[in-house]
């Protein structure tokens, strides 16, 4: 099978490991790091696609996308499935898994990396012995769990008591289950390795939003500009254009991270 990646950095390049250790064929487009390789020559023979470009980036690469081809949504930054109407075959993959994990095989949590797919043809190219892909049929479930985890882990970095973290991380749990459940999905989808497992390993110190999030601490009255992609703070601006996104009453905590993250940021 010829598996073309939409996105070349970091996690891109170790999904498209798993790809290769299975025997398929892998090429990228990334108009950054292969500007010579143009959008329809990298999917022209391609018989799926994976796009794990920034979330921001959809504008510019989907209407240029067959859109009978299979898609799999590898980026965690959206919070609609309205970009993705058009495709007939569209899936998500998520998951507690860094870059580096999936290179070296080495998983920070548990005896293998975990995974969640809701389609049996993720589950044929990222498995392998190191990576166990759990399904779901639950996918905007999926979409959402890995958006929301980067806007908690901002918050972790602004509120966390590092000394007891177990609060703060309920709190947010129990908010994104209500929040995935108001938007038409299965509340146990934060149980599995896209929810929980992922907000966890996305709040450690060294991750881009909770170190955003701590710059908000320590300066709460000055304007911060994210360096580089911080996902969280992408969809915090992008809930705007989403209005079918719905938030519930009891997500006083994300309500309350949206409030800073645009308060530090306008």
């Amino acid at each position: 099978m010829n598996v073309t990646f939409l996105g070349a950095g970091l996690y891109g390049e170790a999904l498209a490991k798993l790809v290769e250790i299975n025997d398929h064929e892998v090429k990228f487009y990334d108009p950054y790091r292969f500007p010579e390789i143009e959008l329809k020559d990298a999917v022209r023979d391609a018989d799926a696609l994976v796009y794990v470009a920034p979330a921001h980036a959809y504008s510019d690469i989907l209407p240029g996308l067959p859109k009978d081809k299979p898609l799999i949504l590898a980026s965690k930054g959206f919070v609609s499935m309205q970009p993705f109407k058009e495709f007939t075959d569209f899936s998500v993959l998520g998951g507690a898994a860094f870059a580096e994990d999936i290179m070296t095989g080495k998983p920070q949590i548990g005896p293998v990396i975990r995974l969640t797919a809701s389609s049996e043809l993720s589950e044929q190219l990222f498995t392998t012995d190191f990576v166990w892909v759990e399904y779901t049929e639950d996918t905007k479930g999926i979409m959402l769990c890995g958006a929301l985890k980067n806007v908690y882990a901002i918050g972790a970095g602004i509120y966390l008591e590092v000394n007891n973290p177990e609060p703060y991380f309920k709190q947010a749990f129990d908010e994104m289950r209500d929040i995935i459940e108001l938007n038409g999905c299965k509340r146990e989808t934060a149980t599995l390795s896209c929810g929980l497992p992922d907000l966890i390993m996305s709040s450690s110190s060294d991750g881009r939003n909770f170190r955003f999030g701590d710059e908000i601490r320590n300066f709460p009255n000055s304007k911060l500009e994210p360096v580089g992609t911080v996902e969280g703070v992408t969809v915090i601006q992008s809930l705007a254009d989403f209005p079918d996104f719905k938030v519930p009453s009891s997500a006083k905590l994300f309500k309350e991270i949206v409030k800073g993250v645009i308060n530090a940021t306008q």
